[in-house]
């Protein structure tokens, strides 16, 4: 049987298509895996957080800058950096059933927007806190002077 030049032609092209096409639509269903897995990790990490401990403890942050030489210059940041690298693991009940790629993408999405939202409302803790003690103190110092 004889195939034509062109049809032959035709057939190699449609080949060469499905042959590399491929690897395109398993990109795809990969890339939609990690969007599902970072958008619930987000989701999950915005709900986990205890913002109010973190505010609470930035706020208490603040007061160790009157802590003696040298403690006060490196505990509040370094108490700041703690809130940011501290990235407890997400919850295995939301892991159950999932397949690699979506475990290791919520994972790191996870941990990484936990360590955001943590070092988010420690710094505002730690702002409030600077605010507070400096109105306090220019309060006392108002006072004795007069």
């Amino acid at each position: 049987m004889k195939i034509e030049l062109t049809s032959f032609k035709i057939l190699a092209f449609l080949m060469a298509v499905l042959t590399f096409s491929m690897p395109f639509v398993t990109l795809a269903q990969q890339n939609s895996v990690q969007t599902e897995a970072a958008t619930a990790a987000i989701a999950d990490a915005s709900k986990d957080v205890n913002k109010p401990l973190w505010f609470g403890a930035g706020f208490l942050l603040s007061g160790l800058a009157f802590l003696p030489d040298p403690y006060g210059y490196f505990l509040p940041p370094a108490g700041l950096l703690g809130s940011y690298f501290y990235r407890p693991d997400p919850p295995p009940v939301q892991l159950i059933g999932k397949s690699p790629e979506y475990i290791a993408a919520y994972t790191s999405t996870y941990k990484s927007k936990i360590g955001n939202i943590q070092a988010k409302w420690a710094s505002a803790g730690c702002l409030s806190g600077c605010v507070v003690v400096g109105a306090l103190l220019v309060g006392i110092g108002l006072g004795l002077n007069h």
